[in-house]
């Protein structure tokens, strides 16, 4: 019987279409005789998307096809970030590393990048994106604020959602290709396909904690 290493690689194809958010657990009660309300956050933040493919003939569907089973329904995970920022807006040069160990739930990480181009720059936008970590424990975040490199390259980044999970100096980052485990929200994976052969498959995930 096959066996299979997660989380997978997906297939290169790019997607056509795509709609990424975070989804977050918060409870509001609202005092229906004042009119007052209290929130309750809860640590529940996870990424979520729907992504479809563009028309394709069968010798590509294919690989999508054995993805699928690959994954044996919601059983298995696969590495996928948001498709529309692939790359960062700011400018960054060089191995980005942690400069302190930060424990779960905080929302801001100090980081050293190498000073030689990057020192005074913006090297990371709001809505930028980085991944923590690496295969089945790679977390998904992102840069909430702008953040410049001193002089000494030594960076607080500012993060959403906050930490889920603790991060020491040997974690990694990466800025340029920043993904998140995510499972798929549907045992039933399908695809569709006309009297020519052009397949089109479309598919909703969330992230896997």
């Amino acid at each position: 019987m096959a066996s299979y290493t997660y989380p997978l690689t997906m297939p290169t194809t790019g997607f056509v279409q795509s709609s990424w958010k975070l989804v977050r657990a918060v409870s509001v009660s609202q005092s229906p005789f004042t009119g007052e309300s209290q929130t309750i956050e809860y640590d529940k933040a996870l990424w979520s998307c729907t992504v479809s493919l563009p028309p394709m003939r069968r010798s590509t569907a294919a690989l999508w096809q054995s993805f699928f089973m690959k994954l044996h329904g919601r059983k298995g995970t696969f590495l996928l970030g948001d498709p529309d920022a692939k790359t960062i807006q700011g400018v960054l040069t060089g191995t980005a590393t942690v400069q302190a160990a930060k424990a779960v739930g905080v929302d801001a990480i100090n980081i050293t990048v190498p000073s030689s181009g990057n020192s005074g720059n913006v090297i990371l936008k709001a809505g930028d994106y980085l991944q923590l970590d690496t295969g089945a424990d790679a977390r998904l975040y992102m840069v909430v604020n702008d953040a410049t490199a001193s002089s000494v390259a030594n960076v607080s980044i500012d993060i959403e959602p906050p930490l889920k999970k603790a991060i020491t100096t040997s974690t990694a980052i990466d800025y340029t290709s920043a993904q998140a485990v995510m499972r798929m929200d549907n045992n039933d994976l399908g695809w569709d396909a006309n009297h020519i052969s052009t397949y089109g498959i479309s598919f909703s995930c969330t992230e896997a904690q």
